[in-house]
């Protein structure tokens, strides 16, 4: 799916614009910004969000199960992906509200 153009501003000069950001590895969006050609990365879309809180609680549950069985439960890295995706966005989101 085609991202939208959004309406951003730059954290560096504090400048106003409006793009159709890129994808970066995890689903973030990415944006050049023309004016001082700072590189932002901006929060993950919801969809994005949602995907990543529906497949960490599937693993949560997964551990939980494989414990209870006594075994050793771990994420793998898919998971410790996700989960470092989902504290980035909460950081990212945190930052973009301060402005």
């Amino acid at each position: 799916m085609a991202l939208q153009a959004i309406h951003v501003q730059c954290t560096h000069c504090q400048h106003q614009f409006k793009e159709i950001p890129e994808r970066s590895f995890l689903g973030f969006q990415k944006l050049d910004f023309p004016h001082c050609h700072e590189k932002v990365i901006y929060p993950l879309t919801s969809g994005f969000r949602t995907t990543y809180f529906i497949i960490a609680a599937v693993i949560a549950l997964s551990i939980i199960v494989n414990l209870s069985q006594g075994q050793i439960g771990f994420p793998g890295l898919i998971g410790l992906a996700i989960i470092y995706a989902l504290i980035r966005d909460w950081q990212i989101r945190k930052s973009i509200n301060s402005i």
